[in-house]
């Protein structure tokens, strides 16, 4: 009986030396079950504004925001949150509804949150949820919106939530470490708060609660306040089962 246990921990060992990527591949605390988004007069509400909103920058539905974005009506919008870093590898979640109530007043403790969403148990969080979790910590009126129908649906999603709505967002990402800059590892789904964007240089900033290398052997420095070409984060989003942002 050692002798197997021994052997299956070597086994386990070197499938971290010869694979790392793939053996550190299970995200940092994104629930992989594809729960559905519990709608509410307030989400029909701002899709109805958002849909007018839309309608208002011209032509839409040809790509006018996929790769790289082109003036609309806010070709730029800054917000600069608090950075909170997540307390254990799978606080993603809690890290970042902690992060955005902190903008907006003195926040909950990452222990309070994840028991609210439920990752306090679960050890992941269900992202459908991290609209309700804002609202109820931080008083606002935030709505859950997926899937995105396009990576050009996305921008305008993220211009519209911080520009228009004037909400500090939070996303879902797949990250593909070799097509995400800072990030070394994959991650199957990774919650963060979008805090910027800005249109003249096609970029997209985070607040990333998760520091790759403190985590993980060889890890990137991906923490706090990184900018991203937009073109990364949104093939991050769409590449996440849930294609969805909560502003």
């Amino acid at each position: 009986m050692r002798f197997t246990r021994r052997l299956a921990t070597a086994a386990v060992a070197l499938a971290l030396l010869v694979h790392p990527a793939a053996a550190l591949a299970q995200g940092t605390g994104d629930d992989p079950r594809p729960t559905k988004n519990v709608t509410t007069a307030l989400d029909a509400q701002v899709e109805a504004q958002y849909q007018a909103w839309l309608r208002r920058q011209g032509p839409v539905g040809k790509g006018t925001l996929s790769a790289r974005p082109t003036l609309i009506e806010a070709p730029y919008k800054y917000f600069y949150t608090p950075t909170h870093m997540q307390e254990t590898n799978y606080y993603c979640g809690p890290a970042t509804v902690q992060i955005i109530d902190d903008y907006w007043g003195t926040p909950a403790s990452q222990t309070t949150i994840a028991k609210y969403l439920g990752t306090y148990t679960t050890h992941d969080t269900n992202f459908s949820l991290v609209d309700n979790a804002i609202n109820y910590f931080a008083g606002q009126n935030y709505v859950y919106y997926g899937p995105c129908a396009s990576t050009s649906d996305f921008n305008y999603r993220v211009a519209y939530g911080l520009g228009t709505r004037l909400h500090p967002m939070a996303t879902d990402m797949k990250i593909d470490g070799g097509d995400m800059n800072n990030y070394v590892y994959n991650h199957a789904g990774h919650i963060v708060p979008i805090e910027a964007f800005d249109w003249r240089y096609f970029t997209i900033r985070i607040n990333d609660p998760y520091d790759e290398h403190e985590w993980q052997a060889g890890g990137g420095y991906t923490g706090g306040h990184t900018t991203y070409p937009s073109g990364q984060i949104a093939n991050a989003v769409m590449n996440h089962f849930r294609k969805a942002v909560v502003y």
